[in-house]
């Protein structure tokens, strides 16, 4: 029986390796009935480890309890046959993925998600409240209220993967040209090697907005590159891109935690504030709209910056029939 390198077989079982190594292994299975119960044991034996991993957050001590115990019990058995099973491919293997499990209980308590991001989706998600959130490679991701998202870090992969229907959040990538991370929304990819943007998905558009480093987006095979202070925005149904530069940086708030506004419309400082407050306030007249104001707000309390806008402006602000009338 021809041989065949047990981490190709771990690789082939994640549905990891690329196309001429998935086509030897499948060919060697079909050469000898033996070659297949090799791949079939090894595939027992990643399918309990990984049952394990999942399970080390509540009973990793009852767990390893286990394994002592049964370990303690092999230690019975007959010396020849101990040799028989030492010097077996089972045994290797066994022995090999026990320690990749025994390690990983110890090492993931210390990682972002428990490592899961290494061999299966990892679900984020914020609700009423912006979240920071860091993942394997040292990203950071901060998710503005009410956003889900789904991102992979495969062990054996050449790429990190997030998905992203719709929310908002705002991320800064740790640099890794071996390993591009891509945000993918419905039909707009976005690539990058190590940056920090924001990303805004709303029903049917997308708001590419960057910081630092460039970013590259693509939507039906059009392409264009982001570099600093950049926006684009994309139409997922027409597939057109718009290029332009951010007028304000308010679309920051939940990451800064602060409204910048430096000579902005009123508008555009009231529509931030509805956005992130979940608020209803109108301003009376249109000409109030464009007027410019220069101020810092911080992110907390809504009436307390109403208070600083209406000095800051001498407005008059009322309420009535469940809205905010500034005028």
């Amino acid at each position: 029986m021809e041989t065949m390198k047990e981490e190709k077989l771990i690789k082939y079982l994640l549905q990891e390796s690329n196309s001429e190594e998935t086509k030897a292994i499948e060919e060697w299975v079909s050469e000898d009935e033996a070659n297949q119960k090799e791949l079939d044991k090894i595939q027992w034996i990643w399918s309990s480890s990984k049952a394990l991993l999942e399970k080390s957050k509540v009973d990793e001590k009852l767990a390893w309890q286990k394994f002592t115990a049964l370990r303690d019990q092999k230690v019975e058995i007959k010396p020849r046959q101990t040799q028989q099973f030492l010097q077996s491919t089972w045994f290797r293997v066994a022995a090999a993925i026990t320690l990749i499990v025994v390690s990983t209980w110890v090492y993931t308590t210390f990682l972002p998600q428990s490592g899961k991001a290494y061999y299966s989706s990892v679900e984020l998600q914020s609700e009423s409240n912006a979240v920071e959130i860091p993942l394997l490679d040292g990203t950071t991701i901060t998710l503005n209220k009410n956003t889900t998202l789904n991102y992979s870090q495969k062990l054996f992969g050449n790429v990190r993967k997030v998905s992203m229907e719709s929310g908002e959040a705002f991320f800064d990538v740790k640099r890794n040209e071996q390993k591009p991370f891509v945000i993918q929304t419905e039909n707009v990819s976005i690539t990058v090697l190590g940056t920090s943007f924001h990303v805004k998905t709303v029903q049917k558009t997308t708001e590419v907005i960057v910081v630092t480093g460039s970013v590259q987006v693509e939507i039906n095979g059009k392409k264009k590159v982001l570099r600093p202070d950049e926006k684009l925005r994309i139409n997922q149904q027409t597939g057109e891109m718009i290029k332009s530069q951010p007028s304000n940086k308010l679309y920051n708030y939940y990451v800064s935690n602060v409204f910048q506004a430096d000579r902005i419309p009123l508008g555009d400082l009231i529509n931030a504030l509805n956005e992130a407050y979940d608020s209803n306030i109108e301003i009376a007249k249109e000409e109030l709209k464009t007027l410019p104001i220069t101020t810092t707000l911080e992110y907390g309390s809504l009436n307390k910056n109403l208070e600083v806008i209406r000095e800051t402006l001498n407005l008059k602000i009322s309420q009535r029939d469940g809205k905010i009338i500034i005028e």
